[in-house]
């Protein structure tokens, strides 16, 4: 694309704002009306050539119509020319006969006669009188000069009128010329025309910072011309900027990019170094008691012996029943049982029965007693993996080994907390859904936002948002440019310019490399669709 397409695609213009004489511009200036006053006041008191000096671009023409505008069509009767048009004597002097109905200068002097006697003059305005030549000059000149009620002249030219203006032939003692010098801009009226060219193109002075704005004044020395040279090339250097590859670089590596290669492989080797060294698993383990040891009943020692009779099932139920009544209603749960010793049971006469004739006494082991868990407030059953209660015991025909074992959720020694279960919520994410256009129209219209992009794929804008889901208060609005629609990426609702531009500061790189700038929402809503 050409640079001026880039430079109304990055900005939105609807037309260039600095061309040369937009239709319908108008801008002028307070410092300007005291020039003005001073032309209609020596149109009446004084019988000089008036001459506006400016450089290309001072606002000559812009002064010259306001002259004419602001004439009384009642007692004013203006020729209007340009020397570029008719630089010649002829040329100009049949253009003005021919525009008051006459036939020579002899007649022009006599018609301007009536017309003063009736309260009326007559106003020869001409615009470019730099390109004048020497004897159509010296005309006009001569026709300021013919007396009383004379038509008054007007020239609106460059500073290189003042040399043919020294060989004009007048009097010396006669005062037939006034110069009067243009005033350039000051930084403020730099300001207001730009923001009124900018307002004429569909966008406002946000555009401009105040250090470019301070740029283009200095560099158009605050001639209107020059203004809209200095503003254009300033707004062109940022948009090439943006579109501007950036160079490659002749070496391999950067030095930085060397050192993040070093910090990323030490990292990656401490990882692997500490990789084989993983905690090992939380587990809770329940502590079995020891095996119980068998009593040998034909042992002669003095310890106490057990009596194995007939039935041996009738003595550890005995057992069971001692360690039944000894153990509490409430308790909840025990995590290391304490194992429980065989102790021989007299007979009631006191006395020791006599010892079975066995061959070789069998080994019995006592299992630990664990209490049922407790009931569920409200009843119900207990789960179906709780461990036996302490009234059906488990007997085993063998010692069985003391070895640790994992509890599983369902059987570890944990006490059990009666505390309802507490759900965890995550944290809401923002939403990736944009403000629209009602969201726009709905904020004062003082605040300022962050245009971030325009594209022409609705599709498109709404892919970027959502690739910005951690930035809040991105809004897409549509507009039309050139004709077709276009769509605009909006972050943020700030209360003045200067806020807007501290927040486009804190937005994350991604977005800072959009060159976000600030725009008013009253030009937003202006050109909502």
């Amino acid at each position: 694309m050409s640079s001026t397409e880039d430079f109304l695609l990055h900005y939105q213009l609807q037309h260039d704002p600095f061309a040369a004489r937009p239709p319908g511009f108008r801008f002028f200036t307070p410092g300007r009306k005291p020039v003005l006053a001073q032309l209609h006041h020596m149109a009446h008191f004084s019988e000089q050539l008036q001459v506006v000096i400016g450089p290309t671009g001072a606002g000559k023409t812009l002064l010259r119509q306001a002259l004419v505008a602001s004439c009384n069509r009642e007692k004013v009767q203006c020729v209007v020319t340009s020397g570029r048009e008719y630089a010649t004597e002829d040329g100009l002097q049949k253009l003005i006969c021919q525009a008051l109905g006459v036939t020579d200068i002899d007649d022009l002097l006599e018609r301007s006669s009536q017309l003063h006697a009736t309260g009326m003059q007559i106003y020869l305005v001409v615009d470019d009188a730099h390109c004048l030549q020497q004897d159509a000059l010296q005309m006009l000149a001569d026709i300021s000069q013919s007396g009383r009620a004379a038509p008054r002249v007007f020239l609106f030219a460059e500073d290189s009128i003042v040399e043919k203006l020294e060989s004009v032939s007048m009097p010396a003692e006669r005062a037939w010329l006034q110069l009067v010098d243009m005033p350039s801009f000051t930084l403020e009226e730099t300001r207001a025309y730009l923001a009124q060219r900018l307002e004429g193109a569909g966008q406002g002075i946000e555009l401009l910072d105040d250090q470019q704005v301070a740029r283009i004044h200095e560099l158009s020395g605050g001639w209107p011309g020059a203004v809209n040279e200095a503003a254009r090339q300033v707004m062109l250097e940022e948009v090439e900027q943006d579109i501007r590859p950036v160079p490659s670089r002749r070496s391999g590596f950067p030095l930085r990019s060397v050192v993040a290669l070093v910090l990323v492989g030490v990292g990656v080797a401490i990882a692997w170094m500490m990789g084989g060294e993983e905690p090992a698993p939380t587990q809770t383990v329940l502590n079995l008691p020891e095996p119980v040891a068998s009593v040998d009943v034909t042992a002669g020692t003095g310890a106490a012996v057990l009596q194995m009779p007939g039935d041996s099932s009738s003595a550890l139920e005995r057992i069971a029943e001692e360690q039944d009544a000894e153990s509490t209603a409430d308790v909840e749960m025990v995590s290391a049982p304490a194992p429980v010793a065989a102790a021989a049971r007299p007979s009631a006469g006191g006395e020791l029965p006599p010892p079975l004739p066995m061959p070789e006494p069998p080994r019995v082991e006592v299992p630990a007693v664990v209490a049922a868990p407790p009931v569920p407030p409200g009843g119900g059953t207990a789960p179906a993996s709780a461990a036996p209660t302490a009234s059906t015991p488990v007997l085993e025909s063998t010692p069985v080994a003391a070895a640790p074992v994992a509890a599983t959720p369902a059987t570890s020694s944990a006490p059990v907390s009666s505390a309802p279960a507490v759900e965890v919520q995550a944290a809401p994410r923002a939403s990736a859904e944009p403000h629209g256009a009602a969201w726009y129209r709905q904020r004062p219209a003082s605040q300022y936002a962050l245009q971030v992009l325009g594209t022409r794929s609705r599709q498109a804008a709404l892919d970027f948002i959502r690739a910005q889901s951690g930035v809040a208060d991105m809004g897409l609005f549509e507009t039309v440019h050139e004709g077709q629609p276009w769509y605009v990426v909006t972050q943020g609702a700030y209360a003045s310019r200067a806020q807007a531009q501290q927040g486009a500061a804190r937005l994350p790189e991604s977005l800072r490399k959009q060159k976000p700038w600030p725009r008013s929402m009253a030009s937003i809503q202006q050109s909502l669709r």
